[in-house]
């Protein structure tokens, strides 16, 4: 907060004392009375002590003899804290705008810094942890097949993300929710606080940090999407994929909440009036997904889903899916 360790020290044994003179804080703290008187001085500007008797001398020596009082320190160390938090702030912004100028300066230069290939899945999978582990406040995320690593649904590098209070979007691509574990997983997600929309299909796998970093795959072919990557530094070209995310974001419609846990187990839903477990199936309707992938989620037949279907359809007033949306969510079931 800008003391200095002898200030620091002064002021302790001044907290322990009480009240004290500067030789009295001298005897404390060990240190030489010069360098003592200045602290204190120090320390009187920051409003940390007050000299209650600034007048007095000391008789035999003719030297200052004033006793000094330490302030509240939850009182004055917050003011302090908080004083020192606005010029960070301000140090920051300034510095922010160094870093941008130094980008422009950079790109005009060599624009080959704007852009980094990351070659293969491995690598590709590195850098996204990377990304996610430096994100400070919003991260931005369009989710299309294939998946980095299907065979790894560790969720740790997300909760830590959301954990420490950073903002989650992400797209969803209705294939990515009915393949195996897919839906899960969002819904895993959803509970740990990302916001999760849903849309038929996503043109291209996208991860944003913080407005100013995006990956992609250079291949738009899912077979060649692990081959290869680019790094995109802040830019025009990440404001362009930032509005990209944005626009996609308002098409999609929003994941149904619901336990992942209580797929098709027939315990109590959790939707307003649904009949269990029909906020699933409302769910996964509403996000999309065709009758072969519902099933396959529901781990029921076909068959048994059109049953299934026909039943809820009934008890909707519906005679189309579209139709039973509507209603539904006129009920306050989706």
């Amino acid at each position: 907060m800008g003391l200095g360790q002898a200030e620091e020290r002064v002021y302790r044994a001044l907290v322990r004392l009480g009240r004290g003179t500067a030789r009295e804080c001298t005897a404390e703290t060990g240190l030489a009375e010069a360098e003592v008187r200045t602290a204190l001085r120090c320390l009187a500007g920051f409003g940390l002590v007050t000299a209650v008797d600034p007048g007095a001398r000391d008789d035999e020596a003719g030297a200052d003899a004033a006793v000094w009082v330490s302030a509240d320190p939850q009182v004055a160390l917050g003011a302090l804290l908080r004083r020192r938090r606005t010029e960070l702030d301000r140090m920051r912004q300034s510095v922010d705008e160094l870093c941008a100028e130094y980008r422009e300066a950079q790109l005009r230069d060599d624009p080959g810094r704007l852009t980094e290939v990351v070659r293969g899945g491995t690598a590709q999978y590195a850098r996204v942890q990377d990304l996610l582990a430096g994100t400070e406040k919003e991260l931005l995320t369009l989710v299309g097949p294939p998946f980095l690593d299907p065979a790894d649904d560790s969720l740790a590098p997300m909760q830590r993300l959301l954990e420490r209070g950073v903002e989650c979007r992400a797209v969803h691509a209705a294939e990515v929710l009915a393949a195996d574990g897919g839906w899960r997983q969002a819904q895993r997600l959803s509970e740990l606080g990302e916001q999760i929309r849903v849309l038929p299909s996503v043109p291209v796998k996208l991860v944003i940090a913080d407005r100013r970093r995006a990956l992609l795959p250079l291949s738009t072919r899912a077979d060649r999407m692990m081959d290869s990557a680019v790094l995109v530094r802040h830019s025009a070209l990440t404001d362009a994929l930032v509005a990209l995310f944005e626009q996609l974001w308002e098409r999609g419609a929003p994941l149904g909440a619901m336990d992942a846990a209580r797929i098709g187990d027939g315990s109590p839903s959790a939707s307003a009036g649904a009949p269990a477990p029909d906020d699933a199936l409302l769910a996964m309707l509403a996000a999309g997904l065709k009758d072969e992938a519902i099933a396959r989620q529901l781990r029921i037949s076909e068959r048994s889903l059109r049953r299934r279907m026909s039943v809820l359809l009934g008890r909707l007033a519906a005679t189309s899916r579209f139709q039973a949306g509507v209603q539904a969510a006129r009920r306050g079931w989706l």
